[in-house]
């Protein structure tokens, strides 16, 4: 919590950190007492003088309340652990919070005036923490008088094949050309290809999943593989890696992949049988000159799949030279899919209607139900209860004094309310505003208050990015955002 700023009648903006703990070092960062880097929440509460607190989600980082497994990270009690983490029980805890307001050093009548409903609330998230801001508004209007819900997932669907449509649009047409190539010409070898074609495309999986350093462990022979471990395996670049598409967009989740795809060397494809060192796989002096049709198109599609496993490992090379660890904490981790399992879904899983995927075919729900889910949690339901987000509106929700805000090429746009059909068919296209609503009521028409920034990917708009320019970013949509407060704040009683 940071109250530096505070004066008597400011709003108390409460940033969700969504899936993922509150280190001591990002709230030492996010409170302003780091480097100098921009945040926009903490820029809120200094414009407004206002008290920031950074929300930590139960059974995340330390709000974890049971012994876990410290390698796998689940809780050891089994389903007893989790069976109170789930999104109604943790937005309740917000609500609690909001309505027994007790800071440090504030007397008890003082905390009484900083509660909700005689101090404005305002909840800021991105991502699962932006789709609370939004449902807050929806189911505690009175608690939280106004949100800011960025890259929210609002339409829950249990397969969000979606989401690799933006990424397709935005790759090089030779390189999504040869990674679908590369995915058809697998698929076809494990449904209709010979024996010895199976065994051997078998061996150069388990070779390119040894070979990437963030690949999956536990496997000891390419026998051990189900359809769905080869499929994971190949989903690496779009699913596995750390510097995705999603986070990062193009520039940095993928060109450089592309770029090793599309000048690939055909010296050692041909030649690769089971017998084979592993370094035909492995090695490659990528230094072919790239064609406008892509490998597939020039040299058939099995060299466009040598193509891909030699990018998938060069890419976990560089993954893991840039991020030698998991950042991410294993219980964090395992409450994320027990929630993903059990309420969330949106498995990011191959088109069933789609016939140029990105992923496998294999890489389907049934398999992350059996291999994710089941394999994890044996008590997890047979299918993710998405009602749980449904009846909050999902794309069709029109809370008042909400601010939307998403980046275009965000994968996970697919599902939120300013999906266009451009990138989700079953999208309703929703048009966006900056014209400010009235206090305590929607947008007419339908509309969503705020903004869909070009370029940018998934919560774009919090902060300064290291690789990026998202600062300006985050500067105008601070300004949209004040530019609402400014209107809604003054309703208040007390304003």
């Amino acid at each position: 919590m940071n109250d530096t700023y505070y004066r008597q009648g400011g709003p108390v903006f409460l940033y969700d950190n969504g899936e993922i703990g509150v280190a001591d070092s990002q709230a030492t960062q996010d409170t302003g007492g780091g480097l100098p880097l921009y945040f926009a929440p903490l820029e809120l509460a200094i414009r407004y003088h206002g008290i920031l607190i950074i929300w930590e989600h139960r059974y995340y980082g330390g709000s974890l309340p049971f012994e876990i497994n410290e390698s796998t990270g689940l809780a050891l009690a089994g389903h007893d652990a989790y069976k109170y983490l789930n999104n109604e029980q943790a937005m309740e805890d917000a609500v609690y919070l909001a309505t027994h307001f007790q800071p440090p050093g504030y007397s008890k009548e003082e905390g009484i005036h900083l509660s909700s409903p005689s101090t404005p609330w305002i909840w800021i998230g991105g991502s699962y923490a932006g789709s609370r801001a939004a449902m807050v508004r929806v189911r505690n209007p009175d608690v939280f008088y106004a949100s800011w819900s960025s890259s929210a997932p609002v339409q829950n669907v249990v397969a969000d094949w979606t989401y690799y449509n933006p990424i397709e649009q935005t790759m090089p047409a030779n390189c999504s050309a040869d990674v679908q190539a590369a995915i058809a010409y697998a698929d076809h070898i494990l449904t209709d290809g010979s024996a010895d074609e199976n065994v051997l495309l078998r061996r150069a999986v388990f070779i390119t999943n040894s070979a990437n350093p963030n690949g999956i462990a536990g496997f000891s022979s390419p026998e051990d593989l189900s359809y769905w471990d080869i499929a994971s395996f190949l989903a690496y670049p779009f699913q596995g890696s750390f510097f995705n598409f999603q986070s990062y967009g193009y520039a940095i989740g993928l060109s450089t992949f592309c770029r090793q795809l599309e000048t690939w060397t055909p010296f050692n494809s041909s030649s690769f049988g089971l017998e084979s060192p592993a370094s035909l796989i492995t090695n490659n002096t990528d230094n072919s000159a790239p064609t406008a049709a892509g490998i597939a198109a020039t040299q058939g599609p099995q060299n466009a799949f040598y193509a891909f496993l030699y990018a998938i490992i060069q890419k976990g090379i560089s993954d893991h030279r840039m991020l030698p660890s998991n950042p991410r904490a294993p219980g964090d981790t395992a409450a994320w899919f027990w929630q993903l399992c059990s309420e969330f879904g949106e498995f990011q899983v191959s088109s069933p209607h789609n016939a140029h995927n990105l992923i496998s075919r294999f890489y389907n729900v049934s398999g992350t139900e059996a291999h994710t889910c089941h394999s994890m949690f044996p008590y997890a339901p047979p299918r993710p209860a998405i009602d749980a987000f449904s009846k909050y509106g999902g794309w069709l929700m029109q809370p008042s004094n909400t601010m939307f805000t998403n980046g275009a090429l965000d994968p996970i746009g697919t599902i939120a309310i300013q999906a266009t059909t451009a990138r989700n068919p079953r999208a309703p296209d929703r048009h966006s505003t900056v014209e400010v609503p009235r206090c305590g009521t929607p947008p007419p028409g339908g509309r969503v208050y705020g903004q869909v920034w070009p370029g940018q990917v998934h919560v774009s708009d919090f902060s300064t990015d290291p690789f990026s320019r998202e600062a300006v970013v985050a500067e105008v949509a601070v300004e949209l955002f004040a530019k609402a407060l400014d209107v809604w704040l003054p309703c208040f009683g007390g304003w």
